[in-house]
């Protein structure tokens, strides 16, 4: 069957921090490596035998030199599409060998042909879910229905309400918990909502205002709409102290006083009905309007309730998406073949790259998505997964069911990474979740948190940072790797961090598979690349750098190191 290539060019801009940044190749075509091996593969390499500071994989194969592979890892990769046809990737493409590729769900797991993975922004009739919402506008558009008469500043410190057409200031409500939720987490998250719904809510307020206004003139003119605006304006200064005293009147006035003098236009009645009567009703229309196009498409093309966990029947294995690009260069770093004469060589190429897509080319991935795949992962023997980004948004409830995922892994021997975000952010300060401590119970140990260095050693000037909340650092700028329609390009961010430490962990599997996901987990911690007492510059946040002691950054003070690693797994296996 011919093999459909996908070059999707759109993946070529820079898409934020939940995708690699990828570069075009000039050709469009595979690209015949003229270079050393060691300027592709620089993350393979180290820095005494190469000048940069890699992961020493290389050095770790001299070390495991006649030793027998003892098992064939399975890393689930869950995150975007993959193209599992690739030429490089073949040999490393996990396969369900329970199921048949005849229309039927031959393991009885609910979903019909998942042969090398599944595709959770799957529709059943074969269509797939491209963009999705960030999970700050999912939160807001699910409860603000419940309050929407509530003024949600996170600046303000006080409840205000609007009553018959008022804003009132009130007392905190009964779901005081569940507002504050929404003000001040939520609401930050959901982008342009949060002020538009601010907005029509002063819009209301305003027009109760012009009204009185309205009334105070009539006192004075029998008919003000027919006052000329010099006119009005001159008396009615002196109306401006018969306001209620609410300030939000006086700015009013001053708004129609402002509204007047750029108008030009004749009369109060023009200027009162243009700038208040007839604002209110688009500024309305167009906050519906706004709620309905940041909604993505979820129920028209899944069609399951996205925030009940236990409506798991859905998506569809469809794999070569447009977001496959970032997902086979996901796997290239694991798994593509070494010392083929093509691509790169790949951390672990006998490892089982299992495809679980939650993702899309916009937005945040579901949590009801990801822990589903988490499940799928650890159920199909999965020894490894690496997850999307960490995010500061977590619904209690959707927190609980990452919080029992996770314990499940640990109880099953896997071990769970995931990148952090590149918001030069001190973990030890800013909550991000996943993390090791998120259930308020005991840590989990078979969890690893990641950030980006590159190969000078430096952290990446973005990524987050926390000497308790990050494990450790990896390669991730500048990483050659697989891509869509057998090609290879470059990329750089969040996305390789979490894959690569998946390769080291992944080799230490394949030679020592008696040891678990938090003894893995241990090992890598213990075997850096130090840098501990490195001076490094650091980003602390937008436009605001630092430096740093390396071993500030990080829990381990170093970057991932696989020779260190299999050496020391080496030594607790005897």
């Amino acid at each position: 069957m011919m093999k459909k290539y996908l070059l999707f060019l759109v993946l070529c801009l820079c898409t934020g921090l939940l995708k690699a940044q990828l570069i075009k190749p000039q050709s469009g075509v595979t690209e015949k490596l003229e270079r050393k091996q060691a300027e592709l593969d620089w993350f393979n390499c180290s820095f005494d035998r190469d000048s940069v500071y890699g992961c020493e994989v290389n050095k770790a194969y001299e070390f495991l030199k006649g030793r027998k592979l003892k098992k064939r890892p399975v890393v689930a990769i869950i995150g975007y599409g993959m193209d599992v046809e690739h030429e490089d990737l073949k040999g490393a493409i996990w396969r369900n060998r329970k199921e048949k590729s005849d229309g039927k769900d031959n393991d009885k797991n609910g979903l019909t042909d998942d042969l090398y993975g599944w595709n959770f922004l799957g529709g059943k009739d074969g269509r797939i879910l491209e963009k999705i919402s960030k999970e700050g506008v999912r939160e807001f558009i699910r409860l603000w229905s419940k309050y929407k008469d509530f003024v949600m500043d996170p600046n303000q410190k006080k409840y205000i309400k609007l009553k018959e057409g008022r804003l009132e200031e009130i007392s905190a409500p009964a779901d005081k918990e569940e507002l504050d939720y929404l003000i001040y987490q939520v609401g930050p998250e959901a982008g342009d909502l949060l002020p538009h719904h601010n907005g029509n809510l002063w819009m209301f307020d305003r027009v109760a205002a012009v009204k009185r206004i309205d009334s105070l003139l009539k006192e004075k003119f029998e008919n003000p709409d027919t006052i000329g605006v010099r006119s009005w304006l001159k008396i009615g200064r002196e109306y401006y102290s018969q306001l209620l005293g609410v300030d939000v009147e006086k700015q009013a006035f001053e708004q129609v006083i402002l509204g007047a003098c750029y108008s030009r236009k004749n009369n109060w009645g023009h200027i009162r009905e243009l700038f208040f009567e007839r604002e209110r009703s688009d500024y309305r229309d167009d906050f519906s309007g706004l709620m309905r196009v940041r909604q993505d498409q979820r129920n028209e093309v899944i069609g399951d309730d996205p925030w009940n966990l236990e409506d798991k029947v859905y998506g569809n294995n469809v794999l070569l998406t447009t977001d496959a690009a970032i997902g086979t260069m996901q796997a290239g770093i694991i798994g593509c073949q070494r010392d083929n004469g093509i691509g790169i060589n790949g951390i672990m190429d006998k490892a089982e790259i299992m495809t679980l897509r939650v993702a899309g080319q916009e937005g945040e991935p579901y949590l009801k998505d990801i822990v589903l795949a988490m499940y799928y992962a650890i159920d199909h023997d999965a020894d490894i997964i690496v997850l999307p980004q960490q995010n500061t948004l977590y619904p209690l409830e959707q927190k609980e069911w990452m919080s029992q995922a996770l314990r499940y892994a640990e109880q099953k021997g896997v071990l769970v990474i995931v990148p952090s975000w590149s918001l030069g952010q001190n973990l030890d300060v800013e909550t991000f979740y996943p993390n090791r401590w998120m259930d308020g119970g005991k840590e989990l140990t078979n969890l690893m948190v990641v950030s980006v260095s590159d190969q000078k050693g430096n952290p990446q000037k973005e990524s987050n940072y926390g000497k308790k909340s990050v494990d450790l650092f990896a390669p991730g700028v500048g990483i050659y790797s697989a891509y869509s329609g057998d090609t290879y390009q470059y990329g750089s961010g969040n996305g390789m961090v979490g894959v690569m430490t998946a390769g080291v962990a992944a080799l230490i599997k394949a030679y020592f598979p008696q040891l678990t996901g938090s003894q893995i987990r241990d090992i890598l911690l213990k075997s850096v690349t130090s840098r501990n007492e490195v001076i490094v510059e650091k980003g602390i946040g937008q436009g605001e750098s630092d430096v740093f002691y390396f071993g500030d950054l990080c829990l381990s003070g170093g970057i991932l190191n696989a020779y260190q690693a299999v050496v020391e797994a080496s030594k607790i296996s005897k």
